[in-house]
C-alpha cells in the first residue's frame, strides 16, 4: 500500500504572495494574489517545488485528511533547511569574493533560471 502525499497550505501562515502558484509544474495551486491559495489534491505530485518556493514555510506535505506526523514533519524541515542552507552558503560564498563580482552572480543566476524555464517549457 503506498502512501499518497499532497501539498497542504496552513492558511494562518499564507500570505498570498504567490510563488506557490508559479512554480507548480501541474497547476495545482489556485489562488489570488495576497489572497488564500490551495492545492487541489488531485493534480498535486509531491514535487515540493511549492515548498521551497514559499516564504513562510506554510506548505507540507500529507496525505488528505490525515495530519502528518511529527518524525515526518521534522524530516520535511530538515530537508528544507539543508536547501536554504546550501543556496545561502552558494551565495556568501559569492558575495566574500569581490563586490564587482556581484553583478556577475546575480546575472548568472537569473539567466540560469531563465535557461531552466525554457528547457521546461520545451518539454511540455
Amino acid at each position: 500500500m503506498t502512501t499518497v502525499l499532497t501539498a497542504y497550505i496552513d492558511e494562518h501562515n499564507c500570505i498570498g504572495c504567490g510563488k506557490c502558484v508559479r512554480v507548480c509544474p501541474t497547476d495545482a495551486i489556485v489562488g489570488a494574489r495576497h489572497l488564500l491559495h490551495t492545492v487541489i489534491p488531485q493534480y498535486c505530485t509531491s514535487c515540493e517545488e511549492c515548498i521551497n518556493a514559499c516564504p513562510t514555510n506554510c506548505i507540507n506535505l500529507q496525505t488528505p485528511q490525515i495530519a502528518m506526523s511529527k518524525y515526518a514533519e521534522n524530516q520535511l524541515k530538515m530537508k528544507k533547511q539543508r536547501r536554504l542552507m546550501t543556496k545561502s552558503s552558494i551565495l556568501a560564498s559569492s558575495a566574500t569574493s569581490s563586490v564587482s563580482s556581484i553583478p556577475v552572480a546575480r546575472k548568472q543566476l537569473v539567466a540560469d533560471a531563465i535557461a531552466r524555464v525554457k528547457a521546461r517549457r520545451s518539454q511540455s
